[in-house]
């Protein structure tokens, strides 16, 4: 067998035709490749590209080798990783905002299978801010699309649509609206997104939710749980509330529906090139595609809210 270090140059060299920017990769410098590919040619005693006006081009020869160089390089690499990421220290680092993790990850209970055999799974819920991707993170899920994050891989998970719901144990301290107005007579829950009441409002009965009993939790999962004591309304939705309208611990008061966030799954262009990262992130993106999928099919077939209302017809409307 060649040298690998004089294939390793060959390779960078073939990729990049140029023998700087291969210099450049391997971290060595342009005479050391020069004279790794003057050694190759050497061992197979044949030119394996053609120089013109100081440029490398693959001739018939280094193009039949650089395809079973590629493959053999890519294998002792992903080979490499895999001995790697069994190391005793190994992990990944998961970040996801709490209410997320708490009402749907754990639940699911699938996310610590979505990593290799061997790999510890790191999970932090702290709330994720800042204009760069967290350097603590190997992924990240969150409901903000972080347009300023640069050089990072992100894939769109589920919608998320809220629609007014409360606690059985609020109705029998308020009459029960009748038209969404009413629910200004009703203490408002909010959660992180401080804009979704005032958005429903807007949208189907013409008033704010200025001046109404605002309550605001930093975290969703504190808001469903105060809507379950009967501490007041809430936008619920079939992702993060989906146990609690399952058992009747919130029941929907109207049907009508805004769409409140998105969740999106994160991570850098370089870790994501990584198997056991990659492997990890597309495992999540389709374990909550897939349940987003059965959420939507639920949803179908859920039974209409009490006193459904017809927006064509009685929605008041914002001059």
């Amino acid at each position: 067998m060649p040298p690998l270090n004089a294939i390793r140059a060959f390779e960078a060299v073939a990729r990049h035709e140029h023998l700087g920017r291969a210099a450049d990769e391997l971290n060595v410098t342009h005479s050391a490749v020069s004279q790794q590919l003057k050694h190759l040619e050497e061992w197979f005693e044949q030119e394996l590209f053609s120089r013109v006006k100081g440029r490398l081009y693959l001739n018939s020869a280094g193009q039949e080798l650089l395809s079973g160089y590629t493959q053999a390089l890519d294998l002792m690499q992903d080979t490499t990783e895999l001995l790697l990421r069994r190391g005793p220290g190994d992990h990944l680092t998961l970040h996801s905002d709490p209410a997320f993790f708490s009402k749907v990850l754990m639940p699911l209970g699938d996310v610590a299978r979505s990593a290799d055999s061997g790999v510890t799974l790191d999970v932090k819920t702290a709330t994720i801010s800042g204009s760069a991707f967290p350097e603590t993170a190997d992924i990240v899920i969150t409901h903000s699309k972080h347009d300023n994050w640069r050089n990072v891989h992100r894939e769109h998970l589920l919608d998320v649509h809220g629609f007014p719901a409360c606690a059985p144990s609020l109705l029998e301290r308020y009459d029960r609206p009748n038209r969404p107005l009413d629910l200004r007579r009703l203490p408002l829950l909010h959660g992180a997104d401080r804009d979704s009441w005032n958005s429903w409002l807007v949208e189907y009965a013409g008033s704010t939710s200025a001046g109404c009993a605002n309550t605001y939790y930093d975290d969703f999962s504190m808001t469903i749980n105060a809507a379950v004591r009967g501490r007041g309304a809430i936008l619920a939705d079939p992702v993060l509330c989906e146990y609690e309208l399952e058992t009747g611990q919130l029941v929907p008061l109207f049907n009508n529906t805004i769409l409140e966030v998105s969740y999106y799954a994160f991570c850098t262009n370089l870790k994501y090139s990584t198997r056991a990262v990659r492997r990890a992130f597309d495992n999540i993106v389709k374990m909550l595609r897939t349940h987003d999928a059965t959420i939507r099919a639920k949803e179908q077939n859920r039974e209409p809210a009490h006193r459904p209302w017809d927006t064509a017809s009685t929605a008041p409307r914002l001059d």
